[in-house]
């Protein structure tokens, strides 16, 4: 029976014809085989596609003799010794350099921040020429003795008790106000009295 079609081939699409090699060619690639030195394994797919007539494998990587192979790379199992400059240039010694996930905290300003809030109560940018014009703009206290705080505190009280006298409510302090002066006299006199 003869085959229908013209231009599909025999077999159909899926079974394209068997390549038919006579024996010469045969020869030939059993010999170049021998030469090559191929493995057992690439012998063996060379003989299958040989024996059912498929078409030759062909490798896509050709190097030219000319051309320099790729350098040798030494396996990390290997046994075999490397220099240390082979080491270096491998690049077993570079390491990279730490970036941390989190964001970086400058700790001093974070002592600055919390000694600002310990004297001040709120973080305020403190510089020299601050810290000079607060001491500069608070008065110098004299330091008195005892005798003179109690004539100011005696003062105090009398220059208070006017006030409420020319508010109106004069009376309902009055007594209280005369006990603490009484108060004030007497700690003055046993002052005097002890030097």
């Amino acid at each position: 029976m003869e085959w229908p079609s013209k231009n599909i081939p025999q077999g159909g699409i899926l079974h394209p014809p068997r390549a038919q090699y006579n024996p010469e060619t045969h020869k030939f690639l059993n010999l170049l085989m021998e030469e090559c030195k191929l493995s057992m394994a690439q012998r063996k797919k060379l003989n299958y596609h040989l024996r059912n007539g498929e078409p030759l494998p062909c490798s896509h990587k050709v190097y030219n003799r000319n051309s320099k192979l790729p350098p040798v790379t030494i396996r990390p199992g290997s046994s075999k010794r490397r220099s240390r400059s082979d080491i270096i240039s491998s690049g077993a010694y570079e390491r990279e350099l730490f970036r941390p996930n989190y964001p970086v905290v400058d700790r001093e300003r974070e002592k600055e921040k919390l000694a600002n809030k310990m004297a001040y109560n709120k973080d305020i940018k403190v510089t020299k020429e601050r810290v000079l014009k607060k001491f500069e703009q608070e008065p110098v206290k004299v330091e008195l003795n005892r005798f003179d705080q109690l004539l100011e505190e005696i003062n105090e009280r009398k220059q208070w008790l006017k006030e409420m006298e020319d508010l109106g409510h004069s009376e309902k302090y009055r007594l209280i106000i005369e006990q603490q002066i009484q108060n004030k006299m007497r700690e003055m006199q046993n002052l005097t009295t002890t030097e």
